[in-house]
């Protein structure tokens, strides 16, 4: 169905059509963020000059702070809290749930907030320090050589950026839910905008090194991409999730 087709037609109750210009066929792209993924982890293994680009920029970031813009990194930062996200998301679930008396929207928001916490798993495996490792209040901070993966200092979590992340999953899901309802323009905008600003704030901030945010980029893609494969309109679900199919 086209977005236009989509933004025009009336739903039958009990029925939910998730928007997508194009629903994704090949696997190339998925298979092409995977592949980048594990390329950019393994240079992070050991002190390579991606590491000394990470320590570089930070060192950068933290000589060229003055308070205006870290006020403004702040508070943009915050467009990629999971919590408030998901709380959004949950809330617009059960609105359109509710509205076309179907369970789907509910369960579409259950399987993204499952892919979105198992970054959790990635973090704990591909263990990595913060840029202001140990305390940020107390530099010296990381050097290259503490800010590989598979560290053994803690706290760790840092790779992938989980905000990083969430700008995409979370942001392509509203548009998921919303996208019949938006403008071509509008719809960018939520694709594109959120990412890139989290990201630049999060560095900028040293909450995260830079390839942190490029590894939830890459992570995040995977995910909202799985997630527009599934047939949510047509798959199969037990009766008693649509007790209405027994009187159809």
């Amino acid at each position: 169905m086209t977005a236009v087709a989509q933004r025009h037609t009336r739903v039958p109750p009990g029925a939910w059509t998730p928007f997508m210009v194009r629903r994704p066929r090949s696997w190339g792209l998925e298979i092409a963020m995977a592949a980048a993924f594990l390329a950019l982890s393994a240079l992070l293994v050991w002190p390579s000059a991606v590491v000394e680009l990470d320590v570089h920029l930070r060192d950068l970031s933290d000589a060229n702070r003055p308070h205006w813009a870290y006020l403004i990194a702040v508070n943009t930062n915050k467009l990629g809290q999971g919590g408030l996200l998901g709380g959004i998301a949950l809330g617009l679930s059960a609105i359109i749930a509710y509205r076309l008396r179907t369970v789907r929207p509910m369960i579409a928001f259950l399987v993204v907030y499952g892919m979105t916490g198992s970054v959790l798993v990635v973090k704990y495996v591909l263990t990595r320090v913060y840029p202001h490792w140990p305390d940020i209040g107390s530099p010296p901070y990381a050097t290259v050589e503490q800010a590989t993966l598979f560290t053994t200092l803690e706290p760790f979590g840092a790779y992938p950026s989980g905000h990083v992340l969430n700008t995409i999953v979370w942001y392509g899901y509203f548009v998921f839910l919303l996208g019949a309802h938006l403008e071509t323009w509008q719809r960018r905008l939520l694709l594109l905008a959120p990412p890139l600003i989290v990201a630049v704030s999060t560095t900028y901030l040293g909450y995260h090194w830079l390839t942190d945010a490029v590894g939830g980029f890459l992570v995040g893609v995977i995910i909202i991409r799985v997630v527009q494969r599934i047939r949510w309109e047509t798959v199969e679900l037990p009766t008693w999730l649509e007790p209405e199919k027994r009187y159809r």
